[in-house]
């Protein structure tokens, strides 16, 4: 019997089970399998352009304005006229 029990565990897979991480499904892979995408996903993204890369460039958010900095070069609130800015008040 030990021939028997050898031979149908090396018939046998180990799998894993492991989610799709562009859909979050649920699906099986072998053991130390590489895939993160299921069939359905890996066949999607594999119809997409590569990504593009341009070498030697360091990618950088892209700048606007800066908050804070008082450029309108008025002399505090006064510009704001009779209005009273710190006055308490409101509807409830």
């Amino acid at each position: 019997m030990t021939k028997k029990n050898e031979s149908s565990s090396a018939n046998e897979s180990s799998l894993e089970l492991k989610y799709c991480e562009r859909c979050g499904g649920l699906w099986l892979r072998p053991v130390g399998g590489g895939q993160i995408y299921c069939t359905s996903c890996a066949t999607a993204m594999g119809e997409l352009p590569p990504a593009s890369y341009q070498p030697g460039r360091n990618p950088q958010l892209p700048q606007g304005p800066r908050w804070g900095v008082d450029e309108s070069g008025e002399e505090g609130y006064e510009s704001y006229g009779d209005f009273d800015l710190n006055a308490t008040g409101g509807a409830a």
